[in-house]
């Protein structure tokens, strides 16, 4: 129950003690890790760890059934954990463990309190609740030879402190996902000042993390034949000293660059492979040009990066450079890519490619590829070039190929990367083309013996922009249905004009290449006259006008069974049978309403394509009880009541037909011309019906 007013909820008591007792089932805090602090030395060949962490083990408080407090003491051995303290990666060289119940007791020896290993960690195993201080000295490898890195796991903490210290003057020291302890770092600054020029110390904090991850980096250029001696005190007599060379650093560089041109912009794409043979790189220095505006630097580690200039921009001697700075040294390959652009001002012209030099002492060697693509329709011609050899396409890196978008017209190789290549680019008007096209329609025109004609248009269009399609029809009709690949769609009219426009528009992305099918279904409002004395007469069709060009159109006459057709004249030609299949029509996807309807229609004696005697006249007046259309006359389109509506979708209509057909066709047509046929009529004299 509720209380609207105040809020309240009421449960039952029994449901409340039920909630209760389930919530006190969640396994209770059983020790907490209060701090945690890491001492790391670097030595040669490892990294020297002291850890000491404030635990403290809780006593077991559960409840019975009469909600009673019973706590589990040491004599009843409730109180053996197990917690989980570093990763066996390190090798423990000493451990202290010091236990007392109480903050106010002094910490002493707890014999139940024991380092153990178990899977890939090593454990403090603890039989006894209260606080212990436990201390271990940890010996911890490298990551790589190269001795620049550790990685530790360690125990779930909220507070870790971690003071790193590294052998080398103005290292730079990353702890992964650390922060700065700043005061922690004064403090150390004002007593040992004086003593750190020899190595490089931070003090960072760690929240509630995993793992203890350091690197660093020696910000020195290089370091030419320097060797580095073990002390006195390490060195036994009988021992010969070897020395430790490290040598300068030795780097290959590879480029791909990729120029793209078009619209008065020069897109340019660098890929540059630092292949490191000696050594290790942390930063990275590469000269571009003036006019050249860079977009994006992309690499791993990447730390910042910015374009400094290196002296006034009046100065001959000013000059551009990217500098790039990493989190940590690599020693290994590296790859940067760079997108930048540069403006042509102008479609067409001459353009200078520009060059992108990497600079620094340690590299040795500089070479790439170059390839040149068009965006757009302009005429690419090489007009001048230096350091620079033609190759072939297929020659080009694989990686160089992967960057291009468009064919590639121009590609070039370089050993030195001083290079100058000078282009003409010229912007060639564009050519108007067929966006939308009419592959084939088919035009089928049933007529019964009272005179009436029901016409239905079918088209297979291909289309990438034309929103409508518009339909000049020339006589007064009435719209009973409007298809768009099976699917209803509404048609519109043009206010002044009388034109029919129907949307050719699929939503959302569409495959160009495949044809959409529209399909109209009108009923002329004029009747033809048949003349019951001579039975003989003339038709005369004449095809609604559509603004696409047409590749192929068909024609069918159903005519009321003994109508015999002759003399047939007009742009169409009358054929025994198609060259091609015409478009069909589509097959209504779900309506038990129009199943009915046909059924009814059957029962009837129309709406079959297989009967010989068709009477639209019945036709129309079961389809108006249950369509909506449109109602049009020549020069006019006001709709009526009744069941015309505008704005609405309409319903799925299948014409009748008879067996007493004759068949139309022509190729490579204009939509926009007349497209009529006609032929004379003699009819039989047709029985009453019962």
């Amino acid at each position: 129950m509720t209380d609207k007013i105040n809020g309240d909820i009421e449960i039952p008591y029994s449901l409340f003690k039920s909630i209760e007792l389930g919530s006190e089932k969640n396994i209770p805090l059983r020790y907490l890790i209060s701090h945690a602090n890491y001492s790391c030395i670097c030595k040669d060949s490892f990294v020297q760890v002291e850890c000491e962490y404030q635990i403290r083990v809780f006593e077991h408080i559960e409840r019975n059934k009469n909600l009673s407090s019973v706590v589990k003491g040491a004599n009843d051995g409730g109180h053996k954990e197990s917690i989980q303290l570093v990763s066996q990666k390190a090798t423990i060289l000493n451990s202290t463990i010091k236990y007392s119940k109480n903050h106010h007791n002094h910490g002493g020896e707890n014999n139940d309190a024991i380092i153990l290993t178990s899977g890939s960690y090593y454990y403090l195993h603890t039989g006894t609740p209260g606080r212990y201080n436990v201390k271990l000295e940890l010996s911890v490898p490298y990551l790589t030879v190269k001795e620049a890195g550790m990685d530790l796991s360690i125990p779930q903490c909220s507070n870790n402190s971690v003071y790193f210290r590294v052998p080398h003057v103005d290292a730079n020291i990353k702890i992964f996902n650390s922060f700065l302890d700043t005061q922690s770092l004064l403090n150390w600054s004002e007593k040992n000042g004086k003593e750190s020029n020899n190595y490089t110390v931070t003090f960072v904090k760690l929240a509630n993390e995993l793992s203890l991850k350091a690197q660093w980096t020696i910000n020195e250029d290089f370091i030419s034949n320097k060797i580095s001696l073990k002390s006195g005190d390490d060195i036994n007599n009988n021992q010969i000293v070897q020395p430790k060379v490290v040598v300068k650093p030795n780097v290959i560089v590879s480029q791909n660059v990729l120029c793209s041109i078009g619209e008065g912009l020069l897109l340019l794409k660098y890929k540059i492979d630092y292949k490191i043979i000696a050594g290790t790189l942390s930063s990275f220095n590469i000269e571009i040009e003036d006019n050249v505006n860079i977009i994006n630097v992309d690499g791993r580690a990447i730390k910042r990066w910015e374009v400094v200039e290196l002296d006034r921009l009046e100065s001959p001697k000013h000059k551009r450079v990217i500098q790039i700075q990493l989190d940590y040294g690599f020693d290994t390959n590296y790859s940067i890519d760079i997108n930048g652009e540069y403006s042509m001002r102008d479609t067409s012209g001459e353009l200078n490619i520009p060059s992108m030099i990497c600079k620094g002492d340690e590299i040795s060697r500089q070479r790439g590829f170059l390839g040149v693509e068009a965006r757009t329709n302009v005429e690419i011609s090489d007009i001048g070039n230096e350091v620079l050899s033609v190759v072939d396409v297929r020659e080009l890196p694989t990686e160089l190929c992967k960057m291009a978008n468009h064919p590639i017209l121009l590609s070039y190789k370089f050993l030195e990367p001083h290079f100058q290549l000078k282009l003409r680019v010229k912007r060639n008007l564009d050519c108007a083309v067929l966006v939308s096209i009419v592959e084939e329609m088919s035009w089928v025109t049933t007529v019964s013996y009272s005179g009436k004609m029901i016409h239905q248009m079918i088209l297979n269009i291909k289309n990438t922009q034309k929103q409508f399609l518009k339909v000049q029809i020339g006589f007064a009709y009435e719209v009973w249905s409007c298809m768009m690949d099976g699917e209803p769609c509404k048609p519109s009219i043009i206010e002044n004009d009388g034109a029919l426009l129907i949307p050719i528009l699929k939503p959302g992305v569409f495959d160009q290449n495949s044809p959409i099918k529209i399909e109209i279904v009108i009923l002329q409002e004029e009747l033809h006259q048949f003349n019951k004395k001579t039975h003989k007469g003339k038709f005369n069709f004449v095809i609604p006008k559509i603004d696409l060009p047409l590749r192929a159109c068909f024609a069918t006459v159903y005519l009321p069974q003994g109508t015999i057709a002759s003399n047939f004249n007009g742009v169409l030609k009358q054929v025994g049978c198609f060259s091609s299949t015409p478009p069909s029509a589509s097959q209504p996807t779900s309506s038990n309403a129009i199943n009915s309807l046909s059924n009814r229609n059957r029962s009837r004696g129309f709406g079959n394509r297989n009967d010989s005697v068709c009477d639209l006249g019945e036709y129309q007046t079961e389809k108006m009880k249950s369509a909506s259309f449109l109602s049009v006359k020549k020069s006019s389109y006001s709709g009526g009541g009744g069941n015309k509506r505008r704005g609405v979708v309409p319903v799925f209509v299948d014409i009748p037909k008879t067996t007493h057909s004759y068949c139309f066709e022509q190729i490579l047509l204009s939509g926009d011309k007349d497209l009529s046929f006609g032929f004379d009529y003699k009819s039989q004299k047709q029985k009453a019906r019962r």
